[in-house]
């Protein structure tokens, strides 16, 4: 889009400062499929209104208020140097990360615990394991790691239930430690929370694995080695203040 067109857009927008939600739906429901009115909130640039994604990925578009434009693209506060978009995805992911327990989760503390961290796993990636090898390290830098499930081939398959035999094991710590290892264990069946953590997954955006989410909600897709890792963390957490 041009310049031109861009404020010419955005004129319009600002112009158009009353936002019907069926307005929005009825003239989008054909581009977006199951939008709903409670997917669409007013946002910080007046006239401006976005829209919540949750499939195929957490993400967030733009509309005016009766649904006759959209914007794709970020918003970014230039008075104060934020993305706006970027940040109000980090909070969603971060509500939505809180739907999963606490005791649902296997977690390796660290003593001086500093920053924590989610990470979806999966005992079947190589850079799973090597992100596991490296928890002593992580605990050493003040960063407690908590696993949730993702086993990437999905529902009924291998992967699935080696992770439903770590959550279903009594100890489930010992169990993660003996499948990243590549041991074979026995094969548990139980009401895991697997599932659940699938579903979590799609809603904030995982593709793969290793994926580490932050504090704030921002995350990391891929292993990251621990020092590293440790200054994307401080870095996030210091551009959020």
């Amino acid at each position: 889009m041009s310049i031109n067109k861009l404020f010419f857009t955005l004129a319009l927008l600002a112009l158009n400062t009353f936002a019907n939600e069926k307005d929005i739906v009825q003239n989008l429901g054909q581009y977006i499929p199951n939008l709903k009115e409670s997917d669409i909130v007013e946002s910080s640039f007046k006239g401006v209104y976005e829209i919540i994604l949750t499939e195929p990925k957490l993400d967030i578009i733009y509309t005016s208020g009766d649904g006759l434009f959209l914007i794709q693209g970020d918003i970014l506060d230039l008075e104060n140097g934020i993305n706006i978009t970027k940040r109000r995805l980090a909070n969603l992911a971060i509500t939505a990360l809180k739907k999963a327990s606490e005791n649902d989760k296997i977690i390796y503390r660290a003593e001086d615990e500093k920053y924590t961290i989610n990470v979806f796993t999966d005992v079947d990636c190589p850079y799973c394991r090597r992100l596991h090898k490296d928890l002593p390290s992580l605990n050493e830098l003040g960063i407690t790691v908590k696993y949730l499930a993702f086993p990437r081939s999905g529902i009924n398959t291998e992967s699935f239930y080696k992770s439903v035999s770590i959550w279903c094991a009594k100890d489930k710590k010992l169990a993660m430690d003996v499948a990243m290892l590549q041991i074979d264990s026995p094969t548990i069946n139980c009401d895991s929370p697997v599932v659940d953590h699938l579903n979590l997954a799609q809603n904030v955006g995982v593709s793969g694995t290793p994926y580490i989410f932050f504090e704030n909600g921002i995350n990391i897709p891929g292993y990251v080695e621990p020092k590293v890792l440790l200054q994307e963390i401080q870095r996030s957490l210091e551009s959020f203040k």
